[in-house]
């Protein structure tokens, strides 16, 4: 096919911009719509929402930090003792899981340690319990016992070899007993 003397061939490009400098009136759509990202983004669609976060940053159009009141630093500190998850504390106190994240570690509040589950396997169980009353993790009881992680990551399908027992028993002061039953 021969196209006429004159005519070429046209193709329409999406126009790329070149360069990540920001214009003065996307600066003032910025300004003015800060933080509605929602808004500045219909305004300005060829910038992302992280670009837009991140030139706000670089003009100081930052959210102001939270400042902990006494009142909600007592109700953080009273779900933490009831054992309520980051998530439903963070629900209630308005704010994100990070924020509460962040404030439980610089005031050294941490959950209270949870006995171990039951397995189903008595000795394993009793063994458990026992690390637990004595403060003992379970890494801490296999590297005394020289188990591996025996005990760390117990399954009661594979079960555990008896002398890793006998081990522990001595670990945590304790005694093996077997008592048989009258025929």
């Amino acid at each position: 096919m021969s196209q006429p003397i004159g005519e070429t061939d046209y193709r329409v490009t999406r126009v790329v911009r070149r360069h990540s400098d920001w214009t003065l009136k996307e600066h003032e759509v910025l300004v003015s719509y800060w933080p509605d990202i929602e808004q500045i983004a219909k305004r300005i669609p060829h910038r992302t929402r992280g670009a837009i976060r991140a030139f706000a940053s670089k003009c100081n159009l930052c959210k102001p930090p939270h400042l902990w009141t006494e009142e909600q630093h007592s109700l953080l500190r009273k779900r933490v003792r009831e054992g309520l998850p980051r998530k439903e504390i963070a629900s209630q106190l308005g704010l994100s899981m990070q924020q509460v994240a962040s404030r439980m570690y610089h005031s050294g509040l941490k959950y209270a340690r949870k006995p171990p589950k039951p397995s189903g396997n008595v000795l394993v169980d009793s063994i458990k319990k026992r690390a637990f009353d004595l403060n003992f993790s379970m890494k801490e009881l296999d590297e005394a016992c020289g188990s591996g992680k025996r005990f760390t990551h117990f399954k009661p399908t594979s079960g555990v070899h008896i002398k890793h027992v006998v081990k522990a028993a001595k670990v945590l002061d304790g005694e093996i007993c077997i008592r048989w039953s009258e025929l």
